[in-house]
């Protein structure tokens, strides 16, 4: 879309009308649309003397239907985009959702009924209508009115979908006054659509299509929340929005029809889709699944992405493949992978991949001790206030280390600090001096039991350090949004890990490769990251080398939630599963005694007798 046109919106964005106005009154002018019945657009016309009619005389003379779909999705407000989670689909998305759904229909086009439940601006139905009307010449106001349905819970989003398919029906020859529209506010978490005379008398919809609200669990409202407890799929964890979207969709579709959605992959793993993953496999529903890993479909949305069709008619398998959005119109039978759903786990998460991936995932997996069994596997602490308490000293002496904060130098005593880390940002032992912090440390010792000192002694023993944190005091004041309960003001936000110490491997949240650093400092603190503990060096160094080899790299790329740029998570509920296989004393002093990345790897492949390529 034009970047001058985008500016123009975002300057107007709170003007619901008259930001309606210029996008229709654009596209209107640069198509050479006659529109003298309308009464919708006609009411969205600007007269050539508004002083905001200047502000878009010069811009671009063409403006496509797809533009105009993106002009209204970008015309959304933010506050609204979070809380009601519309996203700009890409057209070879929804075309191929759109082309796809329907060659599994079995039932002539023109009479079919389809919907979009979630359909923000209206994107999809436009699609619809065009597939129709090409296909099989039936008139764009008779589709409209007899064929397509949408619902969204913005009255805003309903409205464009109204502007959307007049103008598209305008282009079409047909300039009606009104056009009649199945379109509808309301919450899809507890529409009826059975009220409507056709939906019930043909047992529901033919066809459902969308990109359903990408609204996380946090973001969620109030009544919406209590609508979740409504659907089965939304019984465990803490669900996004998305999650209720497939089984309404299932209950809305016919026997014969046929669900397709654009939606995040990440119910393939999480804890939050654990009850949806469970009313797949009870169903037996026919689950398609095209997945896009770590490739971002959405501009600007840091989203994870899979097609998905589905169907009423039970399946005991899932078919499934990845793509790239390049390769999506290649796609054939031949490239989907069929696993069986008594192979998946529901409870811990869907391993999908080929079948020479599942049967090395399976080898991994089954050798051996799990890591997590052998090993404490801990996070860092949480102080909720990381920059206060966390520091690179400016200088320091005999007794004092020195932070500069806004301007100011503060003096805090070395004896109530700790050293700390953090493992988000280290790769290699002769890192760690140079990477190491401290850490101001308000309690009496670092093993268990926990004691916080008390106020009077903290002031009276450590005066520098008590001066610096209580001036910043307002801001320890505001964590927790100012609700948190904390034994004092100057206390951590959290308790976790203050205790922990011993030997241990640290590593990160997400890599693109294993990185796991070894340190004997057994006091030194950890924050943003994880620690694998042991009492044994020795086990430590050989287990380093198994989980930077390329075994455990093969393991997280395959099992493991994909981020941009080719990252990829390493939360502990990811690798504690990887299993870890026995080695003899031999086998250990073997394994310390290779200097070589591709000897440790040719070893543990040949260890797991693993096989990555036919």
């Amino acid at each position: 879309m034009n970047n001058t046109f985008q500016k123009i919106i975002h300057k107007y964005i709170d003007n619901e009308h008259l930001v309606n106005k210029m996008i229709v009154t654009l596209f209107v002018e640069a198509n050479g649309l006659e529109v003298t019945q309308n009464e919708l657009i006609k009411s969205h016309l600007m007269d050539a003397k508004d002083i905001h009619y200047l502000e878009i005389a010069a811009l671009t003379p063409t403006f496509s239907f797809e533009q105009l779909i993106e002009a209204f999705e970008v015309a959304i407000p933010a506050k609204d985009q979070q809380i009601n989670g519309a996203v700009y689909t890409p057209k070879p998305i929804k075309d191929y959702i759109t082309q796809t759904s329907i060659d599994e229909l079995n039932k002539p086009l023109n009479e079919i009924l389809s919907a979009d439940i979630s359909c923000g601006c209206g994107a999809f139905l436009y699609s619809l209508a065009i597939h129709i009307h090409e296909n099989t010449g039936k008139s764009i106001e008779s589709i409209l009115q007899e064929q397509i349905f949408g619902l969204d819970i913005n009255e805003s989003s309903i409205q464009r979908a109204k502007i959307l398919l007049s103008l598209l029906a305008i282009s079409k020859g047909s300039d009606l006054s009104n056009f009649s529209v199945n379109l509808f506010v309301g919450n899809a978490l507890e529409f009826n659509w059975n009220t409507l005379q056709n939906v019930k008398e043909n047992d529901g919809f033919d066809l459902i299509v969308g990109n359903p609200p990408y609204v996380r669990a946090k973001h969620i409202d109030k009544a919406s929340k209590d609508l979740l407890k409504n659907w089965q799929v939304t019984k465990s964890g803490n669900p996004d929005l998305y999650i209720p979207f497939f089984e309404i969709g299932l209950k809305n579709i016919n026997r014969d029809g046929v669900l397709g959605y654009i939606t995040v992959n990440s119910f393939f793993r999480t804890v939050n889709a654990r009850s949806l993953r469970t009313y797949f496999t009870a169903h037996q529903t026919n689950l398609k699944i095209i997945n896009f890993g770590h490739e971002q479909i959405f501009a600007n949305k840091l989203a994870y992405t899979c097609i998905c069709f589905l169907k009423k008619i039970k399946s005991e398998t899932i078919q499934y493949t990845k793509s790239t959005l390049a390769e999506l119109s290649d796609i054939s039978a031949e490239n989907f992978t069929t696993i069986a759903y008594h192979s998946l786990n529901a409870h811990r998460g869907w391993l999908l991949s080929n079948l020479l991936s599942i049967s090395n995932i399976k080898k991994i997996e089954s050798c051996g001790t799990p890591l997590g069994k052998l090993y404490p596997i801990k996070n860092g602490i949480a102080t909720l206030s990381n920059d206060i308490y966390i520091f690179k000293p400016t200088k320091e002496d005999e007794k004092y280390f020195y932070i500069e904060k806004n301007g100011r130098e503060y003096p805090v005593e070395k004896t109530i600090c700790r050293d700390i880390i953090k493992p988000n940002i280290l790769k290699y032992e002769h890192q760690i001096p140079d990477i190491k912090e401290q850490l101001i440390y308000p309690y009496t010792n670092g093993i268990a039991p926990l004691s916080l000192i008390k106020e009077a002694v903290f002031e009276e023993k450590f005066p520098m350090a008590y001066h610096y944190l209580q001036s910043c005091k307002d801001r320890l004041d505001q964590r927790d949004k100012g609700n948190g309960d904390y034994a004092a003001w100057y206390a951590f936000g959290r308790t976790q890990a203050l205790t922990d110490t011993g030997l241990r491997l640290l590593f990160p949240y997400m890599a693109k490769q294993p990185y796991f650093v070894f340190t004997d400092n057994k006091d030194m603190l950890i924050y943003c990251g994880y620690a694998i503990f042991s009492d044994s060096k020795k086990e430590l160094l050989v287990l380093k080398k198994l989980l930077e080899s390329e075994v455990f790299d093969y393991y997280m790329q395959n099992t493991s939630k994909p981020y941009a740029s080719g990252y990829y998570s390493y939360a502990k509920n990811y690798v504690k599963h990887f299993g870890i296989c026995e080695l003899s004393d031999s086998e250990k002093e073997e394994v310390l005694g290779l200097e070589s990345k591709g000897e440790v790897d040719e070893f543990f492949m040949e260890k797991y007798e693993l096989v990555l390529h036919p």
